[in-house]
């Protein structure tokens, strides 16, 4: 019978379960995760941490989940290596072998920039539920929270943390929120609203260190500037997680090396979701993930059978609140690119549409699903836009 080992057990790791039920009832599926709980949505995190969701309601995928598709999850079970040659998981505890099809689907790990005192009290990341865990009852104790980092897990944090009754200040190096998903202009709309409810941000900080004894007491910039607060928040990004490619001679970059079928540069072994680099991009969100795993899925268990042909980048999201659409080209960075931006200050809305050669290729909403929709559609019929006017219609 053929056996097939996932090493991971987020949205790719369960994507891909879902696909091979679909089409094989009787293939036998070994899932091993390092966490106690078994799958859960990460932004279930942010509402756990504002008191909006219970640990069950946070968990999309009991242990039931598992056993109604006939799959063996081994919770608390890290793995650090595979044995290409035998086709076997190493953990920590024991070998698990004769595996015909291994799936890496570990995701990122937290970006952790070389910060002095990381090791103080009430120094915090969050990449788990327990670490959630740990930042809400953080918060219960402490007068100020500072968050380093002004992405969409930063300021997510911070709206959380504000809900529950904290002060919490955001602080980054860039001088904008959201460099990916927003440019300056947009990113200036979106700061306007979120100070509005009374969330403090700090751009262009380049924090060198915590400071404090034993406990974090604030943290100091490169230039000597200090911020007081009790409790400090990492949020500076995410990185592949490679370190089971590395320890098994398979080939990485930013991520996981894998080809069309997404198999990676041993044979039998595929990559698939935050880990997974391909074709030189690498994206860290769910459509990625859910792509590459349906494709590995199909390999895995007919290898040939599908090929991977990437995606159109998209984040479809709420930051603090606000909906917020980025998708495709959103920073041109040539002639070739025309660009119409409409822009509402006080009301919070920024739209921009990005075109080449009279099509549309990306844009941004922010403030406006009806708008979000209309681009989503316009860049998947790929036709010529006569009156560009047209696409801020019904704001």
């Amino acid at each position: 019978m053929t056996r097939i080992g996932i090493i991971g057990n987020g949205v790719a790791a369960t994507t891909a379960i879902r696909e091979i039920r679909s089409k094989n009832q009787d293939v036998e599926i070994d899932v091993f995760t390092d966490e106690r709980h078994s799958f859960y949505p990460r932004p279930n995190l942010i509402d756990l941490i504002a008191n909006r969701r219970t640990i069950k309601e946070t968990i999309r995928y009991d242990i039931d989940w598992y056993e109604k598709n006939d799959v063996d999850l081994f919770l608390s079970t890290p793995v650090f290596q595979i044995d290409t040659a035998r086709m076997a998981v190493i953990s920590t505890s024991e070998d698990y072998e004769r595996y015909d099809s291994i799936l890496i689907a570990v995701g990122c790990r937290p970006f952790i920039p070389p910060f002095e005192g990381l090791d103080k009290n009430n120094v915090h990341v969050i990449r788990t539920l327990d670490d959630a865990l740990d930042i809400r009852e953080a918060v219960k104790g402490s007068g100020r929270e500072i968050v380093i980092g002004g992405g969409i897990l930063g300021i997510e944090l911070a709206a959380a943390m504000k809900e529950v009754g904290g002060d919490p200040i955001v602080v980054d190096y860039e001088n904008r929120l959201l460099p990916i998903q927003l440019d300056l202009q947009g990113s200036n709309v979106l700061a306007k609203q979120i100070e509005k409810k009374g969330i403090q941000l700090l751009t262009g900080y380049e924090c060198r260190g915590i400071t404090g004894e034993e406990d974090a007491t604030g943290i100091i910039s490169k230039q000597g500037d200090e911020i007081k607060g009790d409790l400090v928040v990492i949020a500076t990004g995410v990185r592949s997680n490679t370190l089971i490619a590395k320890n098994s001679g398979i080939d990485f970059h930013h991520g996981v090396t894998a080809d069309d079928h997404m198999q990676t540069s041993a044979k039998g072994v595929f990559a698939a979701g935050d880990c997974a680099q391909w074709n030189e991009k690498w994206y860290g969100i769910i459509p990625w993930a859910t792509a590459t795993s349906r494709v590995a899925a199909q390999n895995m268990l007919e290898f040939g059978s599908s090929k991977f042909e990437g995606i159109t980048p998209s984040s479809q999201l709420q930051v603090a609140g606000i909906d917020l659409t980025s998708i495709g080209v959103v920073h041109p960075d040539s002639p070739e690119y025309e660009t119409h931006v409409s822009v509402d200050m006080e009301n919070g809305k920024y739209l921009k549409a990005v075109l080449k050669d009279g099509v549309l290729v990306g844009g941004i909403a922010l403030g406006s699903r009806k708008v979000a929709l209309k681009l989503r559609s316009l860049i998947m019929k790929g036709e010529k836009v006569e009156d560009h006017s047209s696409i801020f219609d019904d704001v």
